[in-house]
């Protein structure tokens, strides 16, 4: 008798000739129900970009068109979960309360995007954030993945940003750098965060790899 991955509750499956030689499922009934509570709606009228829930009769996304006036704007946002229910219980622990085993559940339920890329590039934390957490919440779940990534970008501890406004933010000095020499002339970048909410994050590192003349650049997610 197995486990579930998540809720370590034992999973009681009787074996037959359809699910002998399958693979054994990580997720008990109850948890999966949880995720596929939590999984996004493409059915739903959705900004065909970012992902992001819109009104029937709107032709426009305010969240793209708002960005489009600062960045070059992503040319697609990849994304499975919904960050609500399960999937924001698993990251606030995962993240802030350092329960690094969480890593191995996300990465069971997540899958790279069928999409054409050169390089992975995951969103950086200050250095000072990953050692008092011990850990990077994108690259260790990416590692779990068998993902092979490149860590191109770099950012420094600054104060938080949530007192100041949409547009104050998106004004603000880019807080992503690269520190090093790199030809990106003509790549396709596939940038990887945990949560995207306004897009501001993964543009301001899109707004670098810019810089750097890159053909386009993606974003995968883990959840929106």
């Amino acid at each position: 008798m197995h486990r579930c991955i998540q809720c370590l509750q034992p999973i009681r499956e009787t074996l037959t000739v359809f699910n002998f030689y399958r693979p054994r499922e990580p997720f008990c009934h109850a948890c999966q129900q949880q995720w596929e509570a939590v999984t996004l709606d493409l059915i739903a009228h959705r900004c065909p970009r970012c992902l992001n829930r819109q009104t029937p009769n709107s032709d426009v996304c305010l969240d793209c068109q708002f960005l489009e006036k600062t960045f070059t704007l992503m040319s697609q946002l990849y994304c499975d979960y919904q960050y609500t229910g399960v999937m924001k219980e698993v990251i606030h622990n995962y993240k802030f309360m350092r329960d690094y085993y969480l890593a191995k559940v996300l990465a069971s339920k997540l899958k790279l995007p069928k999409t054409p890329y050169d390089m992975i590039v995951p969103i950086p934390s200050p250095y000072e954030r990953d050692a008092e957490r011990t850990f990077n919440p994108v690259t260790t779940v990416l590692d779990y993945m068998g993902v092979h990534y490149t860590n191109l970008l770099k950012t420094q501890l600054r104060p938080k940003q949530s007192r100041l406004g949409k547009i104050a933010r998106a004004q603000a000095s880019n807080p992503f750098y690269i520190d090093k020499e790199v030809d990106l002339t003509g790549k396709v970048i596939l940038l990887v965060d945990d949560i995207y909410t306004t897009g501001l994050t993964v543009h301001h590192a899109g707004e670098l790899l810019c810089d750097k003349n890159v053909r386009k650049f993606k974003v995968f997610a883990f959840s929106r």
